[in-house]
């Protein structure tokens, strides 16, 4: 049994595949939860984000390489929107909505303990308010961790401004999941970092299996630079 109830994807091999398979689990877990936030909560409305430069409609995409040596994993796509929930977001406000997802991988796919991933998932169309947008898909995320026993959001989500961002809103939060499988740390800690801007909004879930599997904290300011160099990779000028 995964994070919240939701069935973790089959663990490699070896003493520390339950604990390897948590932490995958989780990254896609986390990022389920941010997508029902957006559909619960669509687009915000309202003109508070009238501080963020609008520089003109984007798209985003999902490149066979990102960031010089991440692969994206076609046996491990990301987990986006459906056909219905784009349907859904549209109702809640979100004008012409379109989604992408991808998982991307780097190191050798079977040396899970060194490997790195990126889970990553975006919404494009027209975002009135980007910085509500991404500060109430937090407040989601929180409450869902909060009913659960083995997910905590840690602390708040904080904002970073890293070199590149080009006048979009980033804010990254620390998640932890419990693990009680004896085979790794007590507890598995994750990044969640959300950019939003008047055209796009993404969701990046970087992880580094060595230091999860070390029970190192969730390095905030690395994601967010990490989010930032993604951001210019898969955005796409209209």
């Amino acid at each position: 049994q995964a994070p919240y109830g939701v069935p973790q994807p089959p663990p490699p091999g070896g003493g520390s595949g339950k604990t390897i398979g948590i932490v995958l689990g989780a990254v896609a877990v986390v990022a389920a939860i941010a997508v029902g936030a957006w559909l619960v909560l669509g687009n915000g409305g309202g003109s508070g984000g009238s501080d963020i430069a609008d520089d003109g409609a984007h798209t985003l995409s999902t490149p066979a390489t990102v960031l010089t040596d991440y692969k994206k994993s076609g046996s491990a796509e990301g987990d986006g929107f459906s056909e219905d929930d784009v349907r859904d977001a549209e109702k809640h406000g979100v004008k012409n909505a379109k989604d992408v997802s991808a998982t991307y991988q780097s190191g050798e796919a079977t040396d899970y303990l060194n490997m790195k991933m990126i889970n990553f998932m975006g919404v494009y169309g027209d975002i009135d308010d980007p910085e509500k947008v991404v500060d109430a898909m937090f407040k989601e995320m929180q409450k869902s961790a909060a009913t659960d026993s083995d997910g905590e959001a840690v602390g708040s989500p904080k904002a970073y401004t890293p070199a590149g961002l080009d006048g979009a809103v980033l804010k990254c939060q620390e998640t932890k999941v419990s693990d009680s499988s004896g085979s790794g740390p007590s507890s598995i800690s994750m990044p969640v970092c959300i950019w939003g801007d008047h055209s796009t909004l993404g969701v990046v879930i970087p992880i580094d299996m060595a230091d999860a599997m070390a029970g190192k904290a969730a390095d905030l300011s690395g994601a967010a630079d990490m989010t930032a160099k993604l951001r210019k990779e898969v955005r796409v000028k209209a």
